[in-house]
């Protein structure tokens, strides 16, 4: 394996932008196939061993990722994370690649094309919980399939943190010309399509902000130690999830709420597959959606396959 192609985050961006991620999901989504389970180890409290696997016709592959939750302060990622890619027919090794960069790729191009069949095609407010990569991501995302957006909210743990996060993203110009501002929790749930990018162990959506016709996108969550928004918000919402069977096992947001018995899987309207082609989707301006993402192994999958194709 010593001699295997690296990819690492240049050149998965090199042949994978945004756009082109969130078509080949499109694509992909409408028939992902069996799920394998991922193995998820804590580490301690706020701390993460996950192995995700993944096959399809198209490839094999698995990647591992540690969160610990301490990087921050190290001035190192939260998230690292490392990709095998193996040919399908023959079991091969053909290529490994950088993980982290695999999921800040995916994981907002998933929430854009769930947004892209939910939101509002109106929108013209963002508003983003966190200040991280996925974040950033979903900024990117966010705007290519609603170009409209004119303010862009942002809502970090501090006021700080909000004010550090727009004024990097606006002297980068991520977003087009389009200013940022730091806004507080109640501003930012007040806007017409809202991302909850975020690791936190309590709700950071202010539920009463959250206006009719809204789009709310969640991937922070994916253990019951973690949640972005309270069971009364998923009760005024149309819920929409990734895949029902890792969102039983993997949502913190949902199972904590249905263990009070304040909301019910049985509630979930459809998922990602089923909104690609379009047997479910928004049914009033005034509904409001919302998408839950824990992330599945093969998106990672389809994004490694369409990387390593490419450099053929």
């Amino acid at each position: 394996m010593t001699n295997l192609p690296h990819f690492d985050a240049h050149d998965i961006r090199s042949v994978m932008d945004m756009a082109s991620c969130i078509e080949a999901l499109r694509t992909g989504s409408r028939e992902l196939g069996d799920m394998h389970p991922r193995a998820h180890v804590a580490l301690g409290p706020g701390d993460d061993f996950l192995m995700m696997p993944a096959v399809s016709p198209a490839g094999i592959g698995v990647k591992v990722v540690n969160v610990v939750s301490d990087n921050p302060s190290r001035g190192l990622p939260l998230i690292h994370g490392f990709y095998l890619y193996c040919d399908r027919s023959t079991g091969i090794p053909k290529a490994t690649l950088d993980g982290s960069a695999l999921t800040t790729l995916r994981t907002p191009a998933a929430s854009a094309l769930a947004a892209d069949l939910l939101a509002r095609s109106d929108a013209t407010s963002l508003g983003i919980f966190g200040t991280g990569v996925q974040a950033r991501g979903h900024l990117e995302a966010m705007l290519l399939v609603r170009p409209n957006i004119e303010r862009i909210v942002t809502c970090g743990r501090t006021e700080a943190s909000s004010t550090a996060f727009a004024t990097d993203l606006n002297v980068l110009e991520l977003a087009d010309g389009r200013r940022l501002e730091a806004g507080s929790p109640e501003a930012t749930a007040s806007c017409d399509l809202i991302c909850g990018c975020t690791t936190s162990t309590e709700p950071v959506v202010p539920s009463a902000n959250v206006r009719p016709g809204s789009h709310v996108a969640l991937v922070g969550s994916y253990s019951t130690a973690r949640r972005e928004v309270a069971p009364d918000l998923l009760t005024r919402s149309s819920v929409f999830v990734d895949n029902r069977g890792a969102a039983a096992e993997e949502a913190g947001d949902l199972i904590l709420a249905a263990k009070v018995e304040k909301w019910s899987f049985d509630r979930i309207v459809g998922d990602l597959a089923e909104l690609c082609l379009g047997t479910v989707g928004r049914t009033s301006d005034d509904e409001v959606t919302l998408f839950k993402s824990v992330g599945l192994a093969v998106w990672d999958l389809i994004v490694a396959g369409s990387v390593v194709q490419a450099n053929r």
